[in-house]
């Protein structure tokens, strides 16, 4: 039976006028949750204790390769799901190693959510049966080849920070969130090329072969705990 929880659903700032569909939505999550909040900016780090679960919206997101790093961490306390899923921007597999609880696709109904919903918060993962499979698969043969490039985790996990410049952390940073060459840099105010520059450096300082390895080690690491202000 579901039990009375705190929901914080994450919308889209551009979202101001909403389909039908979204407003029955919320009034479903009012009518069977203790609290309802409906905001395009996640909570202070501080409060966000208050809620149980936080169902994010992904419209127009890109989240193939990589997940934000805010999301990432969010995943670690809370129980987080996903919904307005496009099949084609997302990966089920990333969403289930990073912690996300569920997936919901653009097509479905506010009724499937919230039945969804009670799932998750009854201890259910809400994904494809062949998704779950498949990530299931995959960790069983990381595990199996975790003998072989242990050395090569310890490189990654033993980085000392220090040997990072301001810039390559600001740069690293930005990349976690998900960000472009070309949103870094005119983020950061500096050259594309500048960009690429400081991508390669710490690609050999973290022993990374590729951004998604470089942001993957800093989401773990290093971005979600860095003050972007004091890498600047």
């Amino acid at each position: 039976m579901i039990q009375p929880t705190s929901v914080f659903l994450k919308t889209q700032p551009r979202l101001q006028n909403r389909s039908h569909n979204y407003q029955y939505l919320i009034k479903i999550l009012d009518a069977f949750f203790m609290r309802v909040k409906v905001d395009a900016s996640l909570p202070h780090e501080s409060m966000r204790d208050e809620f149980n679960l936080y169902l994010i919206d992904s419209t127009d997101a890109h989240w193939k390769d990589l997940l934000p790093a805010e999301l990432v961490q969010l995943a670690k306390q809370h129980l987080v799901v996903i919904f307005n899923a496009d099949a084609n921007a997302i990966c089920e597999k990333n969403l289930l190693l990073n912690g996300i609880k569920g997936v919901f696709f653009a097509d479905q109904s506010p009724e499937d959510i919230f039945a969804g919903l009670v799932r998750v918060i009854n201890g259910e993962l809400f994904f494809s049966r062949k998704s779950i499979s498949t990530t299931f698969n995959h960790m069983l043969s990381a595990m199996s080849r975790s003998q072989f490039n242990a050395s090569n985790d310890s490189v990654n996990t033993d980085i000392d920070l220090s040997l990072l410049t301001k810039r390559e952390k600001s740069v690293i940073h930005l990349l976690a969130q998900g960000a472009s060459n070309r949103d870094i840099a005119e983020r950061l105010n500096i050259s594309d090329h500048t960009v690429k520059t400081h991508l390669y450096s710490a690609f050999k300082k973290t022993a990374s072969r590729n951004r998604v390895e470089l942001a993957n080690w800093a989401q773990n690491y290093m971005a979600v705990s860095l003050s972007l202000q004091n890498t600047q």
